[in-house]
């Protein structure tokens, strides 16, 4: 399992989140001006793509000791399911939450709350997203979107595949 978990944090989330979070930018041309007319928002871009789009959907831990959570009350060793998706998408805590937004300076979960279970791939993943976003954006100019296919699964959210047209012909980006 730890195996595993390494290989997929390294690899496969990252590839999630970047390809989600080009598809949010290449569908609003608000947001696709913001990032011509601004480069230095390509980090809020990172960020924002974390907040909607965190490569797992949820993770479970068990409580370990009895406390309550919003009037709910969770026991020692039960079961907790974590959501980011849905803890990125507070409506107490975001304007509009379901809208990609570069000037929003989101925080988010999408490496975990804190604690012994925080990523420790934190800082490669906002490395390398900002490099794929930084080295890619540039050269695509408007994009037509094609097609985008999601992977069923109830652990991950991400695209399985997101065909769009560039100015230099058909691109693929593939999850």
């Amino acid at each position: 399992m730890g195996f595993f978990l390494l290989m997929a944090a390294g690899n496969d989330s990252t590839k999630a989140t970047f390809c989600s979070g080009m598809r949010a930018i290449m569908e609003d041309s608000e947001q696709r001006q913001l990032l011509r007319d601004d480069p230095s928002l390509v980090g809020d871009a990172v960020e924002e793509s974390l907040r909607m789009f965190p490569a797992f959907a949820h993770f479970r831990r068990t409580a370990t000791k009895d406390t309550e959570l919003s009037g709910c009350p969770i026991k020692k060793g039960d079961k907790v399911a974590m959501w980011y998706i849905s803890s990125n998408r507070d409506e107490d805590v975001y304007d509009d939450p379901d809208t990609f937004d570069l000037r929003r300076r989101a925080e988010h979960q999408a490496f975990g709350a804190g604690g012994r279970h925080f990523c420790l791939g934190t800082a490669l993943a906002r490395l390398e997203l900002r490099i794929l976003m930084e080295e890619t954006w540039p050269a695509t100019g408007d994009r037509d979107q094609r097609h985008a296919t999601y992977v069923e699964s109830p652990f991950v959210n991400q695209l399985k595949v997101l065909r769009s047209r560039w100015p230099a012909g058909g691109v693929t980006l593939q999850s």
